[in-house]
């Protein structure tokens, strides 16, 4: 989907996320863009101490989190998102298994959790992401 050589997937989207999602339609499509270099699962990247990829598939397919565990730092992507509060990020195509990427990096009990929308977590946040991810409802 980065290359451009699949569309993307449509999300599937709670009632009150539609007009959130209306109004992203205003801006308009990311191009195409080249990727250097793939990674997987597990994969142990040389900065920030060895940083380790997580596969959080959910809001797409092939969404990532990096866990720094040297450091205690988690960057979530949009899988977490904190917009008044710690919550599932929106728009996903996957809400099962966003849900289970969020339980997933929770569960890494990072001590600063960063957010692709919404500012970092820097106090109490394991304890904070762990409470987030018990009260997910799995029937939405």
């Amino acid at each position: 989907m980065i290359r451009g050589e699949f569309p993307v997937p449509e999300p599937v989207l709670l009632d009150w996320e539609l007009p959130l999602y209306a109004h992203g339609l205003t801006v308009p499509p990311a191009p195409p863009t080249r990727v250097d270099r793939e990674v997987e699962d597990g994969e142990v990247l040389p900065f920030g101490g060895g940083a380790v990829v997580v596969h959080a598939p959910g809001h797409t397919p092939g969404s990532i989190g990096t866990h720094l565990p040297r450091h205690g730092v988690l960057f979530a992507g949009d899988c977490i998102a904190r917009v008044d509060r710690v919550m599932l990020g929106v728009f996903n195509v996957d809400r099962a298994g966003a849900q289970a990427s969020f339980r997933r990096l929770a569960a890494l009990s990072p001590s600063v959790a960063c957010f692709g929308h919404g500012d970092p977590l820097t106090e109490s946040a394991a304890a904070t992401l762990r409470a987030a991810a018990d009260s997910l409802d799995d029937r939405a």
